[in-house]
């Protein structure tokens, strides 16, 4: 059941994506470089829906069973974690924009058969697997230490 509903909430999301031409990284360079509003007004609707979809999740009593970095937290210090965290969002911006699209852009290119999207998507999956084998024990050998 839940592999359905997965199913048809991502062709929903997949159709509206592909009609909407939704990029977060599009909508910001837009924005600066040419002043186009029309993106960027997206990015800001998944903000503002992000924080009210979270907000009513934790008001009516929501959890996450089962997920450590929402259930237990991380004990980094913030002064290890927050490099960690600024390297990683600068590191995921920059190969977007050379790949001229966020992540949720390149999957729809790769249901339109672009090559670009084979190829950002098969870098996606080895940097989480990387990041699963290698970044992961590290982080948690510093809450073990902190």
């Amino acid at each position: 059941m839940i592999g359905v509903v997965t199913l048809i909430i991502g062709l929903i999301l997949g159709y509206m994506g592909q009609r909407s031409r939704f990029c977060t990284i599009s909508g910001i360079r837009d924005f600066y470089l040419l002043r186009d509003a029309y993106r960027f007004k997206g990015l800001i609707g998944i903000v503002i829906g992000g924080i009210i979809g979270f907000s009513i999740f934790k008001v009516a009593g929501g959890e996450f069973p089962g997920f450590p970095l929402l259930s237990e937290g991380i004990n980094v210090e913030p002064p290890l974690l927050i490099p960690i965290m600024i390297f990683g969002a600068f590191g995921m911006a920059f190969f977007s924009t050379m790949a001229e699209g966020c992540p949720f852009r390149q999957h729809i290119m790769l249901g339109e058969g672009r090559l670009s999207g084979v190829l950002y998507i098969a870098g996606l999956v080895i940097g989480i697997i990387f990041f699963d084998i290698v970044i992961v024990p590290y982080l948690q050998l510093l809450t073990i230490v902190g």
